[in-house]
């Protein structure tokens, strides 16, 4: 057309052809092809779904595409009012997909949500009765980890053990059903155990996910110092984290850092935490410089190198506060004021 868009290569060619068959599809001139919709912004995806006409696509098929899109962006709280649409009595409340993304939800954002998600992953069990190995395996992990934080508002010991004693019972039978193959199950049933403080199956699960993993994640490796260091293991505890420093990029080791000051202040080693905490600051001054000339989409990631520079700040003060070296431990707590003016960790510190 007369002043329309020209391209410029092949990728402006391919995105133009694209929304040329998106119109197209909105104006019922061809039938609705999901592989239409191709895009890399989960928003941008979303709203295009959202321009759809009505009867383009099943109203359930919408929602919970738009969900995933949510879920995908960020926007949790947004994703589980859609989810919660779907599942009422007017749209498709047995629809197991979205229990289960709705109680994942409810578990990563209890905070948010004040729901654990128990019911969802309940009704999914439910729904499921044997049909499927695969779902019913993460609808008990996910309803294992969802009572475990279900345990955290009980008011009496009793309901609290009750709800304990059910988390454990459901992921053991997740962990049976993936065959102890699953490593996300064995973590958060290693760290049930741990929570509870039988501290001998935490650690033999523990294990199994740095052996299943072959060493590869970081979060296995903490898990394991970490139920080590809880039985008072510190030497052991210790050489787990080096193990795991000399096996990990430098990208991946602040928090395996942290753990060793931590355990080597737990052993009395004072100086050799103060060397760990600069080690750990000088690793991270070098993810800060990195990230701070990228754009936004690394905003998440310099946010978390922001906090837990804070609390390492933090860490060091206290050490010096228990050497009494009064002015470097000052010098930390202004260090950790330029990085974030309000904390109330660093008020007590003060204090």
């Amino acid at each position: 057309m007369d002043g329309s868009f020209v391209p410029r290569n092949n990728i402006e060619e391919a995105i133009l052809l694209l929304m040329i068959l998106l119109r197209k599809v909105t104006l019922n001139r061809i039938e609705w092809d999901p592989s239409i919709l191709v895009s890399g912004d989960l928003m941008i995806l979303a709203n295009q779904l959202e321009e759809l006409l009505p009867g383009t696509i099943h109203r359930k098929e919408r929602f919970y595409a738009l969900a995933l899109c949510y879920y995908g962006a960020g926007k949790n709280v947004e994703a589980l009012d859609l989810l919660r649409k779907l599942l009422s009595n007017r749209e498709d409340p047995r629809h197991v997909p979205s229990l289960l993304m709705a109680s994942k939800i409810c578990c990563e954002n209890f905070s948010v949500t004040k729901d654990p998600g128990v019911s969802f992953a309940r009704m999914a069990l439910e729904n499921l009765d044997g049909r499927c190995n695969q779902l019913e395996n993460m609808a008990n992990f996910l309803l294992g980890v969802t009572l475990s934080a279900y345990s955290k508002l009980a008011i009496s010991d009793a309901e609290r053990v009750k709800r304990q004693s059910e988390a454990l019972h459901t992921l053991e039978t997740a962990c049976k059903l993936s065959r102890m193959e699953d490593p996300v199950v064995l973590y958060h049933l290693s760290l049930e155990y741990a929570e509870q403080r039988k501290l001998d199956a935490a650690l033999h699960y523990a294990k199994c996910i740095v052996k299943l993993e072959v060493g590869s994640n970081v979060k296995g490796w903490l898990l394991l110092s970490r139920v080590l260091s809880a039985q008072k293991r510190f030497l052991d505890a210790e050489s787990i984290i080096n193990a795991a420093l000399d096996q990990t990029g430098k990208w991946d080791q602040g928090d395996l850092l942290r753990t060793k000051a931590k355990l080597q202040i737990a052993q009395g080693q004072l100086k050799s935490a103060i060397e760990t905490y600069t080690q750990l600051l000088a690793v991270l001054q070098v993810h800060s410089k990195s990230f701070g000339s990228r754009n936004k989409l690394f905003k998440d990631k310099r946010d978390q190198i922001r906090n837990l520079e804070v609390e390492v700040w933090h860490d060091l003060a206290y050490v010096y506060i228990s050497l009494s070296q009064w002015r470097d431990a000052e010098a930390c707590l202004s260090k950790s004021r330029a990085i974030k003016l309000y904390s109330s960790t660093r008020c007590y510190a003060i204090g």
